[in-house]
């Protein structure tokens, strides 16, 4: 099983947030866009680039139907994107089907769904001025009436930027748009920059070239759109481009690496992130999602001083780490009457604090908390003890809960649903966090805050396993914002309980040294930093370790998906490093067949279980009397004979171990492998 190991990356807080998301608001409407409605083919075809690679398409077929006595234009668009973040490939797919009136050129219906790991939904219906929208299949649909200088984009035409910027002499022009993704009535400003000849699938197309400013998103957007028809040919937002191609491009997708898009490297390793007190980092960022100024970038705990234009935010932070301490804690259950703290105690898309499966839980975790903050705490801890770092995650907090895995978003969800569920307001606070990674570096990262009363908002980061604090090296930009980095410097920086003195505890002194991985041929290193031991991890990052547990295993403070332990030679002398890595994969289905000769206790095991950074399934299967695990990656299976009292199955080497693990109703959800490697320390000469 040991082909596992160079498949995932070493950290646990894994993202690769919203460049999916924020790909959708253009990319599905792009795919049939602006055609006249009496002359439209059957289908067009659009690529997708992202930092220049092309990484994906969206493809749409159309068609006529009739539906209660009306004939109308059925739009059905399928897409895929595939993306690579921290060694972790995401294929996000999306589907929409659209229904659209010929006569008015309104739009009848648009569903939409969204998938990595987890499915995101969402359907819009219309009828007399009056828009039905669900975010949740089955769930009651949510009424808003539509005043009638609110337009609806139909996905196949846009009469008013032909009327007014093709035909007309329009130069910037405000319109209120229903968002059919959100359910809400955006504002978007169209200004004209001039006209260009576009050469794209063998044609040749004059075209009006216009940007896009999306008020609630803050996000910017370059369109060419041709003249005879205003279809939309190209687009370009960000670091992605979208344009008119033919259907051929999908044997030529590559999965594109968005790391560089994620990350901005400083240049400087701090292994020990929890104890970071202050931090002054000098930084350009990009940021989409919501409007942000500079003001929004102030406030207790964060100060900015810069400027911030249509999002580009410019200037130097200075962070301090936020340690509340409970003092004057409300009570629990607590009693909000506040109405601005309403909408952070209601359920939300991704958010389901109406869960009946999360209220049990969460009322479960926090019974006999004295106070709404102990609660909250219980909650963090166990969100940070429970969910697996995975790319791409559970996305939603009900999948996040049910599949014990997720990035960071999905760990932020899942404890922001648990305080709602049991009233304590939470929300999603979104931007960068500093991490030892690639020698040094900012990456997105969300985390959560919780409303404390006279404490006011008050930051934990789960996915940290900082539980009840979060450390100087986040930078808050706002609560649906993408964090895009130009450039970022740490300027000055200081450790909690820093001292001059960096001597190494004479308990430590025996581990220092290099430690040769001799199946990869790389060398890690055990170092002593900031009043910790830590390893340094080739090409990854340095962890600092906690004190080592009563069986001398040492645990990053990170994460527990690694652990470190060492075995000593006859004279006593540290001699091999044993590392230990724990891959989980979720259960997907149960084995078609099950062998009459099988026991009884062992028919939950079987079956297929995905591991989403490589996009595998592994099976367990029973064979020759014998439990045994294919592995897809190294092509081979490996049997599993022993099972130990402690419920793990060894394998046939006697170096790795398999464990499964079952939810409430006693069913096999996931299985983790623990997988080991020996590593030998080097003699210094």
């Amino acid at each position: 099983m040991n082909v596992l190991f160079i498949n995932q990356k070493f950290t646990a807080m894994k993202t690769i947030k919203t460049i999916s998301w924020l790909l959708l608001s253009t990319f599905l409407w792009v795919a049939a866009a602006g055609q006249t409605l009496n002359d439209l083919p059957r289908k067009m075809t659009y690529a997708v680039e992202i930092s220049g690679v092309l990484c994906g398409y969206s493809e749409s077929t159309i068609t006529t139907i009739e539906k209660d006595g009306q004939k109308l234009l059925s739009v059905n668009t399928e897409a895929l994107v595939k993306q690579r973040a921290l060694g972790g490939d995401v294929e996000l797919t999306i589907t929409e089907s659209a229904l659209i009136s010929p006569e008015t050129e309104l739009p009848v219906l648009v569903e939409q769904r969204f998938k990595t790991n987890a499915e995101v939904y969402s359907c819009a219906s219309f009828n007399n001025r009056v828009a039905y929208f669900t975010s949740v299949e089955g769930g009651e649909p949510r009424a808003i009436q539509l005043p009638d200088d609110v337009i609806l984009e139909n996905t196949l035409s846009y009469p008013h930027l032909m009327t007014d910027f093709i035909q007309g002499e329009a130069k910037e022009k405000e319109y209120k748009v229903f968002d059919v993704q959100n359910g809400e009535i955006i504002i978007k400003t169209y200004t004209r920059i001039g006209e260009e000849q576009l050469e794209l699938k063998g044609a040749t197309y004059n075209t009006t070239v216009l940007a896009e400013f999306n008020h609630q998103a803050g996000t910017s957007t370059k369109l060419w759109l041709n003249n005879e028809n205003s279809h939309a040919l190209k687009i370009s937002t960000s670091n992605r481009l979208i344009y008119l191609a033919d259907e051929s491009l999908k044997k030529s997708i590559q999965v594109v690496d968005v790391d560089n898009l994620l990350f901005a490297r400083v240049g400087k390793v701090i292994a020990n992130v929890h104890a970071i007190s202050s931090m002054r980092i000098e930084a350009t960022i990009q940021s989409e999602g919501e409007i942000i100024t500079a003001e929004s970038l102030n406030f207790a705990g964060q100060k900015f001083e810069g400027t911030v234009s249509n999002n580009l935010i410019e200037g130097v932070f200075e962070v301090d780490r936020q340690h509340y301490t409970g003092e004057n804690a409300p009570p629990f259950p607590p009693q909000f009457s506040d109405e601005k703290l309403g909408k952070y105690l209601e359920p939300e898309r991704l958010m389901e604090s109406d869960h009946p499966v999360l209220i049990k839980e969460a009322k479960r975790i926090t019974q006999d908390s004295k106070d709404a903050w102990e609660a909250t705490v219980k909650l963090s801890t166990w969100v940070g003890e429970n969910i697996i770092g995975a790319i791409p995650g559970g996305t939603s907090a009900i999948n996040t809960y049910n599949t014990r895995e997720g990035e960071c978003g999905s760990h932020s969800r899942l404890l922001a649903a648990f305080c709602r569920a049991v009233g304590i307001p939470a929300r999603l606070s979104i931007g960068c966090m500093y991490i030892s990674y690639a020698g040094g570096c900012f990456y997105q990262h969300a985390w959560t805050e919780v409303y404390m009363g006279d404490a006011g908002w008050v930051a934990v980061d789960a996915t940290a396993h900082e539980f009840d604090f979060v450390d100087a090296g986040h930078i808050r930009l706002g609560e649906k914002t993408t964090f895009n980095p130009k450039a970022m410097k740490i300027l000055d920086y200081q450790m909690e309980n820093e001292t001059a003195d960096n001597s190494v505890p004479d308990e430590y002194k025996k581990y220092l040294g290099n430690y040769l991985f001799e199946e990869r041929n790389s060398m890690f290193k055990i170092l002593y930093q900031d009043g910790y031991l830590a390893v340094d991890i080739p090409n990854s990052q340095v962890l600092a370790l906690n004190p080592p547990d009563e069986n001398g295993v040492f645990y990053p403070i990170v994460t527990r998906q690694l652990n470190f332990s060492f075995g000593t030679d006859i004279y006593g002398n540290i001699a091999t490093m044993k590392l230990q890595q724990v891959i989980p994969l979720g259960k997907k289905f149960e084995q078609n067949s099950i062998p009459s000769e099988m026991p009884e206790e062992m028919w939950p095991l079987i079956g297929n279980y995905w591991f989403a950074q490589a996009q595998a399934d592994f099976k367990v299967i029973y064979e020759d009397g014998v439990l045994s695990l294919m592995n897809p990656l190294a092509n081979e299976t490996v049997r599993l004979p022993e099972h130990t009292a402690t419920g793990l199955w060894k394998d046939e080497t006697g170096n790795n171990e398999v464990e499964f693990e079952r939810n409430d109703a006693n069913e096999v959800v996931r299985m983790l492998l623990y997988v080991n490697f020996y590593l030998k320390k080097q003699i210094e000469l």
